[in-house]
């Protein structure tokens, strides 16, 4: 088989991130390299379930999560956390 004369470069020849700079994004406290207390704590380990609920009940624990600025599946966590121990 014959070698063809390419028209271009390989893209995946070169690596053009070597030598890039990115000192234009601004640091915010909210960003990655911030380390907070959280972060040296061990991840829990979390699984996905699926679960039927009406569809009125759901509206109230979004709201509801909303109102405590948590998000849902946080939120449902905490409560059925809080269910089991009492």
């Amino acid at each position: 088989m014959d070698k063809k004369k390419v028209m271009g470069h390989n893209p995946l020849g070169m690596n053009h991130l070597a030598d890039a700079k990115f000192n234009f994004i601004p640091y915010t406290e909210s960003g990655s390299a911030q380390k907070n207390s959280d972060s040296d704590k061990p991840k829990k380990k979390r699984k996905v379930v699926s679960y039927y609920l009406e569809e009125d009940l759901i509206s109230k624990i979004r709201d509801k999560a909303t109102e405590n600025s948590e998000s849902y599946s946080g939120f449902v966590s905490r409560k059925l956390k809080e269910a089991i121990n009492e």
